[in-house]
């Protein structure tokens, strides 16, 4: 990069012209979160200075501008995913939030003892540790899909695991760990050939590859704000209309009621 290319790239990131121990910045850390643009910085504080209000709350001017910001966001990641409906959408805090979402509803719902959970040796703990708790109450079986000598995950084990108890296969669609690009549409193919639902963490792949959740076929695709150049906080979820009608609430409050009563 030269230093013309460098100085555009400082004024497009406000956090890339410091100094860091009289050196400038150079950050390397993206796989764990990314520096964010002038662009998002601008949107942030432009909500937070003309239209801060809760959304679905309110009849008056900011909260109808709020809301139509906030539903006007999930049509545009609904676009980017190519998912069929902006309602099959929802807002998490992040890619773990939006597994233990999963885990939590559908898995703690549906799967019972004998059933098997399909993982992989490169998941990120987010993928893991969920469906342990989800396996310690209910009695399933975490099966792992092994890596090959390549770091490549090992196809012919991972088609040999899969069968009539198989429930749920969750994998990475890239990994945090060594930048293995996983073949989720294939993978998830075979899963649904013999009935499983079908999870991908899309955490690292959404800032480097075009994502498709129609042509992968999965079930569930999860990723975070923070590592693609948005805020710290947010995530989505994507799901499936008929799976997420049938999953019970995970947390209950504001927003997710007609009426109350006791």
């Amino acid at each position: 990069m030269n230093q013309q290319q460098h100085a555009r790239l400082r004024g497009q990131f406000p956090a890339l012209a410091q100094e860091v121990n009289g050196h400038p910045l150079v950050y390397l850390d993206n796989a764990a979160t990314t520096q964010k643009p002038q662009a998002v910085l601008d949107a942030i504080a432009h909500y937070y200075r003309a239209d801060n209000a809760n959304v679905h709350r309110a009849a008056h001017a900011l909260s109808g501008r709020a809301t139509r910001a906030f539903e006007a966001a999930r049509e545009t990641v609904a676009r980017f995913i190519n998912a069929p409906h902006s309602r099959e959408l929802i807002w998490t805090r992040g890619t773990t939030e939006a597994i233990n979402l999963v885990a939590q509803s559908w898995g703690m719902s549906e799967l019972k003892a004998g059933d098997e959970i399909v993982l992989s040796t490169l998941e990120h703990h987010a993928n893991i540790v969920p469906w342990q708790l989800v396996a310690q109450r209910t009695g399933a079986v975490i099966r792992v899909i092994p890596l090959d000598e390549q770091g490549d995950l090992d196809m012919a084990a991972y088609h040999a695991m899969l069968g009539p108890h198989t429930r749920l296969v969750s994998v990475a669609h890239v990994s945090n760990a060594l930048g293995t690009v996983n073949p989720v549409a294939r993978m998830v193919a075979a899963a649904k050939a013999v009935g499983a639902v079908t999870l991908i963490d899309g955490a690292q792949a959404v800032a480097h590859l075009e994502v498709d959740v129609q042509a992968i076929g999965c079930d569930f695709y999860a990723f975070s704000g923070h590592k693609l150049y948005g805020p710290t906080g947010i995530g989505v979820l994507w799901g499936r209309t008929e799976l997420l009608e049938r999953m019970p609430p995970w947390q209950a409050g504001g927003e997710m009621i007609d009426r109350v009563s006791f």
